[in-house]
C-alpha cells in the first residue's frame, strides 16, 4: 500500500514529526513518500495520505491547507489522518484555536491528531521574536516522539484492517 505523508513545515520542527511518521509506516511495511505540502502535485498515486502542518495562531501553514483545499475530492476518496504540531497553550488573539479540524473535517479525515511542537527562539525572525517576547510561552522541544510513533502505528493498523475489509 502506497502512503503519502505530506507536511508543511517552516523551522523543520514539524517536518521531523512527519519522518518519525514515515519511519513507524515503513516499519510496518508500508512504501511511503514524505513530502513538503508546497510540492504535492497530485494524491492520486496514493491508497492514503497523513497531512500534516505546524500550527502558528491557531492556523496551517498556507502550503498545508491549500494542498487540503485544491485536492479536497481526491482525499475524500483515500483513507486520510491529519496532524498539527505546534505549541497549544500559545493562541493569538482573535483568531482561531485550531483551524486544522475544520480541515480534516472537509477532507474526510478519519483522526486529526496534535502533538507538541519545539520552539527554538534562535530560528525565528525579527517579527517572530518580538511575538514570542509578547506572547512569552515555554521555550525548548516538547516534541514526544514515542507518542507519534504510537499513533503512527495505530494508523498502520487501521489501513491494515481498511485493506481487508
Amino acid at each position: 500500500m502506497k502512503v503519502l505523508v505530506a507536511v508543511g513545515s517552516k523551522y523543520g520542527s514539524s517536518r521531523e514529526v512527519a519522518r518519525t511518521i514515515c519511519d513507524a509506516l515503513e516499519s510496518q511495511g508500508f512504501d511511503v513518500d514524505l513530502s513538503d505540502a508546497a510540492d504535492v502535485r497530485s494524491v492520486t498515486p496514493y491508497n492514503a495520505v497523513i497531512l500534516g502542518s505546524a500550527v502558528y495562531g491557531g492556523l496551517w501553514r498556507r502550503d498545508a491547507s491549500a494542498l487540503a483545499k485544491e485536492h479536497r475530492e481526491a482525499l475524500k476518496a483515500r483513507d486520510v489522518w491529519t496532524f498539527s504540531v505546534g505549541m497549544e497553550n500559545v493562541v493569538v488573539a482573535g483568531q482561531p484555536k485550531d483551524e486544522a479540524y475544520g480541515i480534516a473535517e472537509s477532507i474526510g479525515a478519519r483522526e486529526h491528531r496534535r502533538f507538541a511542537g519545539a520552539l527554538d527562539p534562535e530560528k525565528l525572525n525579527i517579527g517572530e521574536r518580538a511575538l514570542i517576547r509578547a506572547l512569552d510561552p515555554p521555550l525548548g522541544d516538547f516534541r514526544d516522539f514515542a507518542d507519534v510513533r504510537m499513533w503512527a502505528q495505530n494508523v498502520g493498523a487501521e489501513l491494515r484492517e481498511a485493506a481487508v475489509s
